[in-house]
């Protein structure tokens, strides 16, 4: 896992990311509505969650898994309304007038599914398997990418002197990684690591077409 972790962070030089992420949090109205675009994804990764999952494939740990996303998607859009002076102006929703490059923090994300989508096509996998293999598939690129995003987000939030911490939601994406690390080896262990490094370049292009309409939205 620690290798999966090493080659996203590879993928996107960190000190440019900490640079734009200062630059955002000195302007309030700027950082509640990346916070709302966080809060977005979050929601837009668990309804995606919904639609892939069939019933005969959830269990406990994706129940958990599910609610814990939803949950972030909450946490967030309340830290956006607080960073925001309390108020909903600016935040309220998740339209592109309430978010930082929000559509383009979407389309990351279907991006990613899509990509996840094709690596697979080879595989001539039936219903609900091939649903469930690229929904573990896009979820582990998105959680390891997820676990090199947070902490350099929480550094910038420490430099900021701003009471807020995604640590806890850090805590959740890193057992979430575990997970889907161990489910990509159980419905695909003779090919499951060459399509996980297939994955993690579909989602660092993904990535890095979202930071471009970040900087641009803030430049």
């Amino acid at each position: 896992m620690e290798t999966l972790l090493t080659a996203a962070r590879q993928q996107t030089n960190e000190n440019d990311l900490a640079a734009l992420l200062d630059k955002i949090l000195t302007a309030p109205k700027q950082h509640a509505m990346l916070v709302n675009t966080l809060s977005r994804m979050e929601y837009v990764g668990a309804r995606k969650m919904v639609k892939a999952r069939h019933t005969d494939s959830m269990d406990v740990a994706g129940l958990q898994h599910l609610l814990e996303e939803v949950g972030h998607a909450l946490r967030l859009k309340r830290a956006a309304i607080k960073l925001n002076g309390g108020v909903e102006e600016n935040v309220a929703t998740y339209s592109a007038v309430d978010t930082l490059a929000g559509a383009a923090g979407e389309a990351y994300l279907q991006g990613v599914d899509r990509g996840c989508e094709e690596l697979i096509n080879h595989l001539e996998l039936a219903e609900p398997q091939r649903s469930e293999v690229n929904y573990v598939l896009s979820s582990l690129a998105i959680e390891v990418r997820a676990e090199a995003f947070y902490p350099v987000y929480e550094e910038a939030l420490q430099r900021a002197g701003i009471a807020f911490s995604v640590r806890s939601i850090l805590s959740d994406e890193l057992r979430h990684l575990e997970e889907m690390t161990a489910a990509i080896a159980r419905h695909l262990p003779a090919d499951g690591s060459t399509l996980m490094q297939a994955a993690l370049q579909v989602e660092g292009q993904c990535f890095r077409t979202w930071i471009a309409a970040l900087r641009e939205s803030v430049s």
